[in-house]
């Protein structure tokens, strides 16, 4: 069952007045928030919701010249133009789009992969087949220099570099350990582990041309920019599939070195060690979905949500028409939402880094490289 809450920070408008009338003294929104949630026992505090808050600062009109005004003309002290007090204040948008945003299966298996008690920080599988490209790409080398240089920027981005990385953290192997078993402690102690990670980090814009701020006993208009910014972040919870209290301490370190360093033969590691697999992970989610298929660590997956903050800030500009003057107005919308993720398997086309353009070029120029 869905329930609704609002909540509204109003303060008294300021007033204009023209042939002999007084206008305004009308209560404005400078603050206020919707929520929208499921309340329920359990996984009552993970299930979904949606926050919507807007706040509103400036946008006063004043006469320049404090003198009351006269009968004909009109005479503002302190009034908040009207596009700022219009319900839900319409002409100033929450950007909800944004380029290389993610579908919502390929940002699960990302929470998935990146919060697994499996997840692996040195991959002993893979690094057995990428240990081959050292002394290869210290030795071989291709018929032209093109095809030279095709072939060792391959073996660095694919080979050399995972592997100088997990070095150094086989270097801090202790470390690495220790933040692990902490992990499965907490299987023992809370019988559960959950985390959260952030996916993405967004932004957009968007121009708002001639915008009418007030019309009424004085006409402002305005052309402004919405910069709207999206956090997502996933949060899982693991649950442990056997009693961490019957484990004893010496099973539980050794447990937590097996995880650490991927000391186990699964699917997920054989995939990663797999020629291609780096290539099909760029357009799809396998890779990550795979991460479920390790099982040093003995837990399931207990709930999986992704979460959004967007936030959208739209700045008015001062006016000077001569007889008044038209603070900057500040308009925040932020929404927060949380929904269920998807474990399934998603293609997409991404945009490419400059990174990994230039590994496709390798690609191309190696086509045709015997030694490819």
């Amino acid at each position: 069952m869905t329930r609704t809450r609002n909540n509204q920070s109003i303060h008294t408008n300021g007033t204009w007045a023209r042939f002999g009338s007084t206008f305004g003294k009308n209560g404005v929104v400078s603050e206020s928030s919707t929520c929208q949630d499921q309340p329920g026992k359990g996984l009552g505090d993970n299930l979904p919701f949606q926050v919507d808050h807007d706040r509103l600062s400036g946008g006063q009109i004043d006469n320049k010249i404090k003198d009351g005004g006269s009968f004909f003309s009109a005479y503002f002290d302190n009034y908040v133009a009207d596009a700022f007090t219009f319900s839900g204040r319409p002409v100033f948008p929450l950007i909800t789009s944004y380029p290389n945003e993610k579908s919502t299966a390929t940002y699960s298996a990302e929470t998935l992969s990146r919060t697994s008690p499996n997840h692996p920080s040195v991959d002993v599988v893979q690094n057995c087949g990428e240990a081959g490209d050292i002394p290869r790409a210290l030795i071989h080398r291709g018929n032209t220099l093109m095809t030279a240089f095709a072939s060792e920027t391959l073996r660095l981005q694919f080979g050399l570099k995972p592997l100088l990385k997990d070095i150094l953290r086989t270097i801090n192997w202790a470390e690495g350990v220790n933040k692990r078993l902490k992990v499965l402690q907490r299987f023992r102690d809370s019988g559960g582990y959950r985390k959260t990670v952030t996916l993405d980090k967004l932004s957009n814009s968007q121009a708002n041309n001639n915008i009418v701020l007030q019309s009424a006993g004085a006409f402002f208009t305005d052309s402004f920019e919405t910069i709207g910014h999206r956090v997502i972040r996933g949060h899982a919870r693991w649950l442990p599939t056997v009693d961490f209290k019957n484990i004893a301490q010496d099973e539980m370190v050794a447990m937590a070195k097996r995880a650490y360093f991927g000391m186990e033969f699964s699917f997920s590691g054989y995939w990663e060690a797999m020629p291609w697999s780096w290539l099909v992970d760029w357009y799809s989610n396998i890779g990550n979905l795979l991460e479920l298929t390790r099982n040093t660590v003995p837990c399931t997956l207990g709930s999986l949500t992704i979460m959004r903050t967007t936030t959208s800030e739209s700045v008015t500009h001062t006016y000077d028409d001569g007889i008044r003057i038209i603070k900057p107005g500040i308009v925040i919308k932020e929404r927060k939402e949380r929904y269920p993720g998807t474990v399934a398997l998603d293609v997409q086309l991404p945009l490419l880094s400059g990174e990994q353009m230039g590994i496709l070029a390798s690609l191309l120029v190696m086509k045709s490289s015997h030694n490819f």
